[in-house]
């Protein structure tokens, strides 16, 4: 069974069904859980650093980021499962889930799909899909509600 398991947020209600797969999965292993939320990178570009309005947008952010790490422990607690979470500033949340899948020695990636299809995904991409075209660690993908196709 596995006995780290990864799972990113994007703090959507969408991310509840993956953290409730990952739940039963450690339950049944004896595994844990790390939560990751990969935050907004340290530079926006075209905002300067002493920008009021980028600054406020950083740490709105951060804090989502935290919230959806602190609910991700408290439902492994309530389940009894051993919980770490993660905010980093990442470029790409992508990125993010692989290197830390790969650091932290996760045997297993259980993410969320908004369920898009079509030309929509083919046009904004999906960070799942990338996750899958990238990683040599397991992951087990979650659907969402289907958004209407194309």
């Amino acid at each position: 069974m596995y006995q780290r398991i990864l799972v990113p947020t994007d703090g959507t209600e969408l991310c509840s069904g993956a953290l409730a797969a990952a739940l039963e999965l450690a339950a049944l292993g004896g595994g844990s859980i790390l939560g990751l939320h990969a935050g907004p990178p340290a530079r926006l570009e075209p905002l300067a650093d002493e920008d009021p309005v980028r600054a406020a947008w950083l740490k709105e952010r951060e804090r989502n980021g935290a919230d959806a790490l602190a609910w991700i422990a408290r439902r492994a607690a309530e389940a009894g499962i051993p919980c770490e979470t993660l905010l980093l500033p990442y470029e790409s949340p992508a990125a993010a889930i692989v290197d830390t899948a790969r650091d932290r020695h996760c045997d297993l990636i259980v993410m969320a799909s908004h369920g898009r299809g079509g030309l929509r995904a083919r046009l904004l991409g999906s960070e799942t899909w990338k996750v899958l075209s990238i990683c040599a660690i397991p992951v087990l993908v979650v659907r969402g509600p289907s958004n209407g196709g194309s």
